[in-house]
């Protein structure tokens, strides 16, 4: 099991060893001296029953092996208890007192829980291993549109206790309260909300959390078509000019809004004009004189976002701006001016 020597000028050795498996009761170990090895020192090592639970916490439903060692030998009357209650397993330790089990945590409380383990017929100390009851909670569908109805389920939290639960930071009214044995199942509708992964949070009266990952399905909606203007049309004359524009509707499951752009080249970028969130089919924009393009996509409650599709064809906005028009004006107001002058100094001049 281990060696030692003695040091110089000393009457004492130490060797460190780890008791081997072995069953319970009186062992025996033994310290050889070399020079003398058939007069060994003797002395009683008591090896006592054990059990270690592995993983040491989870959620109910988790299946835990308990490791016993120490037990007497061959023996098939072990009990083993959970909460107090049998297990109802069949365990017989083998010729070296250890055994393993595995057991699956039922619906029960969160907080501390204790295995123990006895033989019958034979009195032994204690022999407990504790697991940590955590809470968890389950959505169905894993992957829901907005608006879709999902069922959240908990267990492992406080008995008999009123939950909050969160989607993201959005409160979800009419909370459940847990059962006896810390369980509950909830329904409500998936919010509107950001694409990608959401989290779902309960907590308990006593301050139990366990969160989820909601993936929202990711599928884009379709593709709007525009309507109107795609012929190359052009509005008005002269100044700004109101311009409305139409597009073929879309649907989804989750609900759409849709983007607009305009912009004074064919990639519509950078945008002159752009609006976001519209709901409607139409929006009117207000335009300086000048030719034009435009895009419109669509975003469900999701926020999955189909391509963008463009307007085959530029439109113009007036000929002349303001500017033109004013500079023109005072331009002939000028020349209408000279004229006059010209008028009446010719006019003196025939009265003279």
């Amino acid at each position: 099991m281990a060696t030692g020597e003695v040091p110089k000028n000393t009457t004492k050795v130490t060797a460190n060893f780890t008791i081997p498996e072995a069953a319970y009761g009186v062992n025996y170990v033994q310290l050889l001296r070399s020079w003398r090895p058939e007069s060994p020192y003797g002395f009683t090592f008591s090896v006592l029953p054990d059990i270690k639970a592995s993983p040491a916490s989870g959620a109910t439903g988790t299946e835990v092996s308990i490791k016993g060692s120490g037990f007497p030998a061959n023996n098939k009357y072990i009990k083993l208890s959970f909460d107090g209650k049998d297990t109802k397993l069949e365990i017989t330790a083998s010729e070296k007192g250890s055994f393993t089990a595995k057991f699956t945590v039922p619906e029960t409380i969160a907080g501390r829980h204790e295995f123990q383990a006895t033989v019958e017929g034979m009195y032994i100390e204690d022999t407990r291993a504790s697991f940590e009851v955590r809470p968890k909670i389950n959505m169905e569908p894993k992957s829901p549109q907005v608006g879709a109805e999902v069922t959240v389920t908990g267990i492992g939290f406080a008995a008999s206790s009123p939950m909050s639960i969160k989607y993201d930071d959005i409160a979800i009214a009419d909370s459940p309260t847990t059962n006896q044995n810390g369980s509950f199942s909830h329904k409500f509708k998936v919010p509107e909300s950001p694409k990608g992964k959401n989290v779902v949070t309960a907590t308990d009266k006593a301050g139990n959390t366990a969160t989820y990952g909601l993936l929202l399905e990711d599928e884009p909606p379709p593709i709007p078509s525009p309507l109107f203007p795609i012929e190359g049309q052009r509005f008005g004359w002269f100044g700004p000019q109101p311009i409305t524009f139409r597009w073929q509707p879309v649907e989804d499951p989750s609900g759409v809004s849709y983007a607009l752009e305009v912009g004074h080249n064919v990639k519509v970028w950078p945008p002159v004009a752009m609006r976001t969130g519209l709901t409607n089919t139409t929006c009117t924009i207000n335009l300086e004189p000048g030719t034009y393009y435009w895009r419109i996509k669509a975003v469900d409650g999701a926020g999955n976002e189909s391509n963008w599709e463009y307007a085959p064809y530029p439109f113009r906005v007036g000929m002349f701006s303001v500017w033109y028009l004013i500079v023109g004006g005072l331009l002939f107001l000028f020349i209408f001016i000279l004229i006059v002058r010209a008028f009446f100094r010719r006019l003196s001049e025939y009265i003279k």
